[in-house]
């Protein structure tokens, strides 16, 4: 079954710790070698081109950033701020009067790719993932969204759980958000994943509990899924090969590692002839995905 993607109209997804000064704005083709010893090669600059012309002010702004120009994140600041609720939150397309965990998630991975994981809107996100947290260390959406929450954010629904407390926990431990928090996420997920690495959830809350349980010191157990994923590689959309990518490298594992590398090859091998990399959401979400592809793949040359 395919797994649906968790916010259908999240052009700049996804996740923190993506380091801007590996990747380099050229306007030559890119060469590096890939695991097997083959090549693979993409055009960065028709890339660039294609998010400058077809992405949102906050999808340029991150560009720019990327290839060291800060002179845009003051306007991803007005828009990301401007748009943040009184209780820290942010507001999901499917219930724009209420904040949710994995709107929240979502900005925030927004607020790191512009540079702004220190201002103050950004604690108040935190602060605000940390208070959804249960005692048990799970987190999920309140129970007033489950009239309008789509399958990977509905409450009480062990799925979405698992998903999304993998996605705020990773936030929170990349933010520098409460470390007991952290603590206890990390406890809840590491208790659910399985000899075999296969959690009862999405394919995407996979490489967000990998990420986390790695970034946290649970690397034994972030293994297990990262194993479980290598599998799965040729099931992922340019789209979740990014997310992926970011994710885990923003976490600290090795860009050679074998899951790594062949997302790496997969993903540098799916983008057109105009530079983009294609959406699953269709061609208004191209410009996002070819963003995050850039980022997933800097430090990458050879």
């Amino acid at each position: 079954m395919q797994e649906p993607w968790p916010v259908p109209d999240n052009p700049e997804r996804r996740t923190a710790g993506q380091n801007a000064d590996a990747f380099r704005c050229r306007t030559a083709r890119s060469v590096g070698a890939t695991e097997s010893g083959g090549i693979w090669d993409m055009d960065r600059a028709l890339a660039m081109a294609f998010v400058r012309t077809h992405g949102t002010a906050l999808a340029r702004a991150h560009l720019a950033r990327l290839c060291g120009d800060a002179s845009l994140v003051p306007e991803a600041r007005r828009i990301l701020a401007g748009e943040q609720r009184s209780d820290g939150g942010w507001a999901p397309p499917w219930a724009p009067d209420a904040s949710s965990v994995d709107a929240t998630c979502f900005r925030l991975a927004q607020a790191e790719q512009a540079g702004l994981r220190h201002d103050a809107f950004v604690r108040r996100a935190t602060a605000f993932l940390a208070a959804r947290q249960h005692t048990d260390g799970y987190v999920e959406e309140d129970a007033t969204l489950a009239f309008a929450a789509p399958p990977w954010a509905t409450p009480g629904d062990m799925q979405a759980r698992i998903y999304l407390t993998a996605n705020a926990g990773y936030c929170l431990n990349a933010l520098g958000g409460d470390s007991g928090s952290v603590t206890r996420a990390v406890a809840w997920l590491r208790s659910r994943v399985p000899a075999d690495g296969h959690l009862p959830s999405f394919l995407h809350a996979h490489w967000l509990a990998a990420g986390l349980l790695h970034g946290a010191g649970a690397g034994d157990v972030a293994a297990r899924i990262m194993t479980y994923l290598d599998g799965r590689l040729d099931d992922l959309e340019p789209s979740h090969l990014a997310w992926l990518l970011v994710t885990l490298r923003g976490a600290g594992v090795a860009p050679d590692a074998p899951l790594l590398a062949g997302a790496m090859t997969r993903l540098a091998a799916r983008q057109e002839l105009d530079g983009r990399w294609p959406s699953e959401d269709g061609p208004a979400q191209d410009a996002g995905v070819t963003l995050e592809a850039l980022r997933a793949l800097a430090g990458y040359d050879a």
